[in-house]
């Protein structure tokens, strides 16, 4: 008889339980675990980042100055303007210009008197019409918060060089680097070839000059 007693009590006692538990609707439950506290107090603060993001602009301007080594007539300053039409995230059209000037070449140097091109006939300038992919986008971080995003990017494109005295049908390809400071404004470092064929020196060869460049752009 006990044991019967006993056994009805714990059936009674898990329905109440249960009929509680189906009484206590979502509220009720969030409320009580509000009005308990935590058993460990977080002791976190959250850290302002400030991120550079692309301006909504699709042009860009760009100044770039650097060195552009023309073959058989050493390295020279650079310095030049692109004209940028972001075409999307990851494509772009870039219109370029830039200036140098040609310096003796090794055979002028020793033969000292003997002058292959007159003054006039060194300078060198040359445009192109490029199509750019940005790749491998990404973030740099430095102190203080602060968080910039890059991009790596391919460009190639054809153009005219004029030098010495004639303009040539001029290929270039190349790549480089862009960190973006605020939403308006980056920075670019670069490495380019410029290709060309050419009789200057009295046999057609092509020539490869090398652009190693560096400047800043705006976004408008």
């Amino acid at each position: 008889m006990e044991t019967r007693t006993r056994y009805f009590l714990l059936k009674v006692i898990i329905a109440s339980a249960f009929a509680v538990a189906i009484a206590a609707t979502p509220e009720d439950v969030l409320a009580q675990s509000e009005r308990e506290p935590p058993l460990i107090e977080p002791d976190v603060e959250p850290q302002p980042v400030e991120q550079a993001l692309v301006d909504s602009e699709n042009f860009e301007i760009a100044a770039v100055a650097g060195w552009l080594n023309i073959e058989d007539f050493g390295s020279s300053f650079m310095y030049g303007g692109r004209l940028t039409y972001n075409i999307s995230e990851s494509f772009f059209v870039e219109a370029g210009i830039g200036f140098a000037e040609a310096e003796d070449t090794s055979f002028e140097r020793l033969a000292g008197d003997v002058q292959l091109l007159p003054d006039d006939d060194r300078d060198y300038s040359w445009y192109n019409l490029n199509l750019g992919y940005r790749l491998l986008p990404g973030e740099a971080f430095f102190p203080g918060g602060y968080v910039f995003n890059t991009n790596f990017y391919l460009t190639a494109g054809a153009g005219s060089t004029d030098f010495a005295g004639d303009n040539r049908f001029t290929v270039n390809y190349g790549a480089g680097y862009q960190m973006l400071f605020t939403d308006s404004l980056s920075a670019h470092i670069g490495v380019r070839q410029h290709l060309f064929d050419s009789d200057i020196l009295g046999e057609d060869k092509t020539f490869v000059n090398t652009e190693i460049s560096a400047g800043v752009s705006v976004f408008f």
